[in-house]
């Protein structure tokens, strides 16, 4: 964790170096006042500036700093953000103003006994804590019902001088969900979802709202990706976590950045967020990263696939997003596999969480250094030899004297006991029924979907026939 905070701080010097002369952009925190960005509380988790848990084997959390500049520090050994030579320790107003990082402020989602239940009182505050006045705020409304299913609004109002706004008389229970968003300039800054307790109190909600750039040049931001391979069946499955840090003042919000695939690819599909990060897939160029990157930590989870045709050796090149600090490949890899990629150390092996072996490696920038793309090659793959089609041949003779056996005998219809037809019907139902669990979830391609599929309703018509 240490090494990869020393590219980090390389890379952020460099930033910070390129921007100093530009002090009249108004997004551009100047080194006087600017302060280091914070994790959020406990009771912020999950929304945009929090990374999720990934259940995979590429863990984007693995070798990343805990998104406290304060773990960048030779002088803060446990990296809980205290200067030791600091009189004021973590209440010092100015702690990190020398490294040019901004300490992003704490949101707030929480129970208030001052409130009458179903009472939501919100306020919206700059990056300085300052009340935001005029501001439009959303609050979304989710309805769930299992009779109706759900049923979506949204209330409006202005805040005041305070930068404060309140809703009151509104449902509670678990039937009902809450948002409260400011959509700004491209942007959309959000709180957490919650629910309104039938207790003795209602909700507060504090929301802090960023200036916004597209532009990378005047944002304060650093990425990590991570890569994993696995072979299956007829394709290449790839799972990306791209990390990113904010250590600006600004929200940063990509405009048409697209990290760029192999053409032939398929399958892309992100994972689902509570906020407007997210994924999408552009035909025959690659994967479109959008939302609003607030200062703090964020990550990006997506799959996608690549056909295979059971070559022994596969070359694949994977763009990366902009400001690479860090960058690991991993593959799934049977024991003469091999992995490389262009300008990485030698790929070492590994094990996964159930004992697979595993080849890993990883690359850090240095000052001046910059990374595109990945270049990957696998190598010595395990191909079916021979025996693969010794093994369709007999099939094959096998289905001609079946059909040969089928055609004599037509019109002597067997008869099956119906206790044993019913029974090979529900056992094919449910083979069925897992077939298209496995083919949602990407773990088997098109085509054994489609092959599978239709052998097993054709099977199951016979038993309908019989």
């Amino acid at each position: 964790m240490r090494k990869l905070s020393f590219a980090l701080v390389f890379l952020l010097a460099g930033m910070a170096h390129a921007q100093a002369p530009k002090p009249a952009a108004p997004i551009i925190p100047k080194p006087a006042d600017a302060g280091a960005p914070d994790a959020r509380a406990s009771s912020d988790a999950g929304r945009r500036d929090a990374a999720p848990d990934h259940p995979g084997p590429v863990r984007g959390d693995e070798q990343l700093p805990p998104g406290h500049p304060a773990a960048l520090r030779d002088d803060d050994p446990d990296g809980d953000g205290d200067d030791p030579h600091d009189p004021h320790g973590a209440n010092n107003p100015h702690q990190g103003q020398g490294n040019g990082m901004f300490r992003a402020p704490q949101d707030i989602v929480d129970d208030d006994s001052a409130l009458p239940p179903g009472t939501i009182a919100v306020q919206i505050l700059d990056p300085e804590n300052k009340p935001l006045p005029n501001v439009d705020v959303t609050l979304g409304i989710l309805q769930q019902s299992v009779a109706k299913g759900d049923a979506r609004r949204h209330v409006n109002q202005i805040t005041n001088a305070e930068g404060a706004v309140r809703f009151d008389s509104l449902e509670t229970g678990s039937g009902v969900a809450y948002r409260v968003t400011v959509p700004r300039e491209g942007a959309v800054f959000a709180a957490t979802p919650f629910q309104l307790a039938p207790s003795k109190s209602g909700m507060r909600v504090k929301l802090h709202v960023y200036p916004v750039t597209s532009d990378l040049e005047q944002a304060l931001v650093v990425m990590q990706a991570n890569l994993y391979a696995e072979l299956k069946d007829d394709r290449i499955q790839f799972e990306e976590a791209i990390n990113v840090y904010n250590f600006g003042r600004a929200a940063w919000v990509p405009d048409n950045l697209v990290m760029t695939l192999p053409a032939e690819f398929t399958a892309l599909r992100g994972q689902e967020s509570m906020s407007d990060q997210g994924v999408d897939a552009v035909e025959k160029r690659g994967a479109r990263i959008h939302g609003t990157f607030a200062p703090g930590q964020h990550s990006l989870i997506f799959r996608w696939q690549l056909p295979y045709a059971g070559a022994s050796n596969v070359d694949i090149r994977v763009g990366l997003p902009p400001r690479v600090a860090a960058a690991r490949v991993l593959a799934a890899a049977s024991q003469d596999m091999k992995l490389r990629v262009e300008g990485f150390p030698a790929a070492m092996p590994n094990s996964d969480m159930n004992g697979g072996r595993l080849l890993e490696t990883t690359k850090e920038m240095q000052r001046g250094e910059v990374l595109r793309d990945l270049n990957i090659t696998l190598s010595d793959i395990p191909t079916p030899g021979p025996a693969r089609f010794i093994a369709t041949g007999l099939a094959a003779l096998g289905v001609v004297f079946g059909l040969g056996y089928a055609y004599q005998t037509r019109g002597r219809r067997r008869v099956v006991p119906k206790g044993d037809a019913k029974r090979t019907r529900q056992q094919l139902l449910f083979e069925l029924e897992e077939l298209e669990r496995a083919h949602q979830a990407g773990d088997i391609g098109p085509k054994t979907y489609e092959r599978a599929r239709r052998e097993i309703v054709d099977a199951i018509a016979r038993t309908l026939a019989s």
